[in-house]
This record gives C-alpha cells, structure tokens and sequence, in this order.
C-alpha cells in the first residue's frame, strides 16, 4: 500500500529533508537515510499533530549529539515525533487538570494552590 501525500505534505518531507542534512553537516552528525521518500511515513502520520517540524528535528538532532549519537535518521526522527505527540498530550491532560483544581471545590483550589505553590 502506498502513501498518498498532498502537495503540502510533499514539500515539507522535502524540506525536512534539506533542514536535516544541513543542520547534520552543521554539527558534524552523519545523516543516514533522510532523502524525501524516507520522511513521507512520519508526515503522514504527524503532520497537523506536530507543530514546527523543522525546529523538531532541530530538537532531535540536539538530543542525538547530547545522548552521543552518532548517526541522524528519518526514522529516529518518526520516533522522536511519536514521543512529541506523547508529551503534548500529557502536558495538555496536567493543564486540564490543574484548570480544573483552579475553578473547583474549595479542596480542588487548596490543592491547585498547593501544587503551584512557589518554594523557596
């Protein structure tokens, strides 16, 4: 089965394509795998749930020199984006709840106090 991507999402695999091998020459990592066709999967599966692709694989490659990687790839790239999409949601579950202790029970706002409490 193929992938059916729009034009859109065409020239963003290329893009992030061309950003990876430029800021990988930039720092000196080796940029295995990271043609266009080798993105086409983590834009399809990501693109609209990931904002700022590009500054992402900024944040990836980041992450590979300070863990001493020595290789940046696509699919690296596709699972540091499954992650992102992780953290967002749980950032956006701690903000509905702490929302949710900021306007409820007297109890609900002595814990939101409690929790965003500033300590010295």
């Amino acid at each position: 089965m193929s992938i059916e991507l729009t034009s859109t999402q065409l020239d963003l695999a290329e893009k992030l394509s061309q950003h990876s091998k430029d800021a990988c020459e930039l720092v000196g990592l080796k940029c295995q795998k990271c043609e266009p066709q080798h993105f086409y999967l983590t834009v399809h599966r990501y693109y609209g749930r990931v904002q700022g692709m590009t500054a992402e694989v900024d944040r990836c490659i980041d992450w590979c020199m300070s863990k001493g990687k020595l290789v940046f790839t696509a699919q690296r790239f596709g699972n540091w984006c499954q992650n992102k999409v992780k953290w967002d949601r749980e950032e956006e579950i701690k903000k509905q709840e702490m929302a949710k202790l900021k306007t409820g029970t007297v109890f609900q706002q002595e814990d939101y106090a409690r929790r965003t409490m500033r300590r010295p």
